[in-house]
């Protein structure tokens, strides 16, 4: 993938990200194609986040809600912080770096809220 197609979408896609907008009303004000910023949006969450993930997405059959979230695994150590229990990083870029574990609902609360502020 050419850097340069992948950094000017990658903007496109942070900036309809930032601004919470619309991405069909995006794509017609800055005159681009729907189909393209979708492309792009597919190709680089694939590269972020692997073609693999560990965790299967299934659903709750009555209310659709999504039971596992998908999770890819890597040996950060030269990254992280030796203070740092853990980190989660955010299909959006944000980083959060955690003195200790959470707990399950407090990870559980905060993929709501995040799914709710991305519809």
């Amino acid at each position: 993938m050419s850097n340069k197609g992948y950094e000017y979408w990658a903007a496109h896609l942070a900036a309809i990200a930032d601004e919470g907008i619309d991405t069909k009303a995006y794509a017609r004000r800055e005159s681009l194609s729907v189909c393209a910023l979708y492309y792009w949006r597919r190709r680089i969450k694939a590269r972020q986040h692997g073609p693999h993930p560990l965790a299967a997405v299934s659903q709750d059959k009555e209310s659709g809600r999504k039971l596992f979230m998908p999770v890819q695994i890597k040996n950060a150590a030269s990254e992280m912080n030796p203070n740092m229990a853990c980190c989660v990083t955010l299909g959006s870029g944000l980083r959060l770096e955690l003195s200790e574990l959470p707990a399950p609902q407090w990870l559980a609360q905060l993929s709501q809220a995040l799914n709710s502020q991305v519809r």
